[in-house]
């Protein structure tokens, strides 16, 4: 099973952006998201079509999970 982190950002235009990162921690928790997010836009680390990422929206992780089924 594998996890991963969407992060959704407002941008100068309002509008929304986001970023995913693939194959998180177990551990992740929602202040260290927060301080990520807040990083990421303190620092102007990304860019989108709308402009820079402004504000932060929200987050959430995704639980993949993967089952085989036998077709033969």
């Amino acid at each position: 099973m594998s996890k991963m982190l969407v992060m959704k950002f407002l941008n100068e235009e309002g509008k929304k952006s986001s970023i995913t990162i693939n194959n998180i921690k177990d551990n992740i928790d929602a202040k260290k998201v927060s301080e990520v997010m807040d990083t990421i836009i303190n620092k102007n680390i990304f860019f989108s079509k709308g402009g820079d990422l402004k504000i932060k929206d929200f987050a959430f992780i995704i639980d993949k999970e993967e089952k085989k089924i036998n077709v033969k």
